[in-house]
């Protein structure tokens, strides 16, 4: 058993394939970005692109979920939840920004090949895209933004950055300094919610990153996730065809934000994972002046670094729970239905306000080398971090709780 063993997890519900996986990744990932993070730091050309081809196209987990007539694997049934968690988690451990990326991938895949639920139009359009030998699919997503008041109105239209409209070919889509999940200077595939001009209704339209009438701005400085180069983008009357909007209905729409909260979830736990060698290194090695004693002995430090230890089991349990419910639709419900979205917005928050709260404690306890970059801790706050500003406010998202389990549908 490896240390991040240690930490339980429903192991049984894995199939070996995941397993091996699992592994696999992990030795790519120690082997490509954690023996070479120390000399490249976050060099996005020479360490985390090379390290995004190998995984996505070399590995193939960009190509996971498509079905196997069209070039993918076939392997999308609802179990195929415990493999994302297992392979994102492992990613994570190693860069927190790679596995943002892969994780928009995986929703986008669940959302049109996951079995049950197979869109086949909108995958013979896209799947050779995704499955071809080359370059690796950025995938990002434009989704609402919400001011306060408009907290409850998701599904009528207002948050939307993106208006779309019926054209004689299919759609013509508009909007300004849109701010993409991630990677709005080189994604290739944005996947848009936008608002049907003069129905009152939504569309989820896939828009090519070369689409005409596209425009990308300046890459935007930020503190975290540096495998994603963001940008505002422009939208002025890109035209798409009819098969570019790929589902309308709400269902399908908390189906892809069920699976897209699951891959953030793990990527929450892959930072705790990381952290908590860093600070076991740090524990097993420091010795408290004046006194002799090794720092993880020390009954104050010791106390903590429990309590940090059990934030990490808690959040991983729960992650992997997340994973059980959109594995078991006969037993849980759709991955769509208002129960598991819910549950899945619960489970995202609480892993990644707890991992930015153990997290913040490995750094106190390990004083100026917690900000030190040398020990790497302080990437996996700045990227955890991030990851919350793109998951959206979480005072908006109590509203989404309250609708839920107490009926509320005014807020």
């Amino acid at each position: 058993m490896n240390d991040l063993g240690l930490f339980p997890y429903p192991r049984g519900r894995l199939q070996k394939a995941d397993l091996d996986l699992a592994a696999e990744l992990q030795s790519l990932v120690d082997k490509e970005i954690v023996e070479k993070r120390l000399e490249l730091k976050e060099d996005y050309e020479r360490l985390l692109k090379p390290a995004f081809v190998r995984l996505m196209v070399e590995m193939g987990l960009q190509k996971m979920f498509w079905p196997e007539d069209l070039g993918g694997e076939g392997h999308n049934e609802p179990g195929v939840a415990f493999t994302v968690m297992a392979a994102l988690e492992q990613i994570a451990c190693a860069d927190v920004g790679l596995a943002f990326l892969a994780a928009h991938s995986f929703a986008l895949q669940a959302a049109l090949a996951g079995n049950g639920n197979l869109k086949r139009e909108a995958c013979e359009r896209f799947a050779p895209l995704f499955c071809a030998d080359g370059a690796p699919v950025i995938v990002s997503f434009l989704l609402p933004v919400f001011t306060e008041e408009e907290s409850g109105a998701t599904w009528r239209g207002k948050g939307l950055q993106v208006t779309a409209r019926a054209a004689p070919a299919g759609w013509k889509l508009h909007g300004k300094c849109v701010r993409p999940t991630c990677s709005g200077a080189d994604a290739d595939l944005f996947g848009a919610w936008c608002a049907v001009e003069g129905e009152g209704q939504q569309a989820f339209i896939l828009v090519p990153g070369d689409a005409r009438g596209l425009a990308r701005g300046p890459e935007f400085r930020k503190t975290g996730l540096a495998a994603s180069r963001n940008a505002d983008i422009d939208l002025a009357g890109v035209e798409l065809a009819a098969a570019h909007c790929v589902f309308r209905e709400e269902q399908e729409y908390r189906r892809l934000l069920s699976w897209y909260y699951l891959g953030l979830a793990a990527c929450g736990v892959g930072a705790l994972l990381a952290s908590y060698r860093i600070l076991k290194e740090w524990g097993d090695n420091r010795v408290i002046k004046a006194t002799g004693n090794i720092f993880k002995e020390n009954p104050l430090t010791g106390a903590l670094m429990g309590e940090i230890a059990k934030e990490i089991a808690v959040d991983r349990l729960l992650a992997y729970d997340l994973a059980e419910m959109l594995a078991e639709p006969d037993t849980y419900g759709d991955a769509g239905c208002e129960g598991v979205f819910t549950a899945a917005l619960i489970v995202v928050h609480h892993v990644l306000s707890s991992a930015d709260y153990a997290i913040h404690r490995i750094m106190e306890l390990m004083a100026s080398a917690g900000y030190a970059k040398e020990w790497q801790l302080e990437r996996y706050w700045r990227d955890v971090k991030t990851v919350q500003c793109y998951l959206g406010a979480y005072e908006l998202a109590k509203h989404d709780f309250a609708r839920w389990f107490y009926g509320a549908r005014t807020l």
